[in-house]
């Protein structure tokens, strides 16, 4: 199961419109990252990060999530989903305990959520890495 993270300002970004649909949200993964709640800038978030290297299918800060869109949860909540991500192992293997998802489109690249796979998860050469948001993003409460 994967434990899911937003970052403290995360409502506040979304809820004030400043990450909307249109906004180029990126994901990356680490094999440490540090919980930092806190940490308002991707720099500040990969304080201590260990973000895979370029190499072996993975490109460091490359990955944007493609069709955004809001689903309704209930009246008063609702959650970005988005499709699936992967990057296919070739000439090696792929390996991850974290990811992070930021937005690219604002200034500092402020971090939306954590991801925290609770272990490894390892693809092979010439297997696909996937994280399948099938439950959305996260959820965002809206009073």
């Amino acid at each position: 199961m994967t434990i899911v993270t937003p970052y403290n300002h995360s409502t506040l970004l979304i809820r004030s419109g400043q990450v909307t649909t249109s906004s180029t949200l990126k994901i990356n993964l680490y094999t440490v990252l540090p919980a930092n709640a806190t940490a308002t800038t991707k720099a500040g978030a990969e304080s201590g990060a260990t973000q895979l290297s370029t190499a072996n299918g993975y490109t460091q800060n490359d990955k944007t999530l493609a069709n955004l869109a809001v689903a309704t949860v209930t009246t008063n909540d609702a959650r970005f989903t988005c499709d699936a991500v992967q990057w296919t192992a070739s000439g090696g293997s792929i390996a991850a305990d974290f990811a992070m998802i930021y937005v690219d489109s604002l200034t500092d690249d402020p971090p939306l959520y954590r991801y925290d796979f609770e272990g490894t998860i390892t693809a092979t050469d010439g297997i696909p890495f996937v994280i399948d948001f099938v439950n959305g993003l996260d959820l965002v409460e809206y009073v």
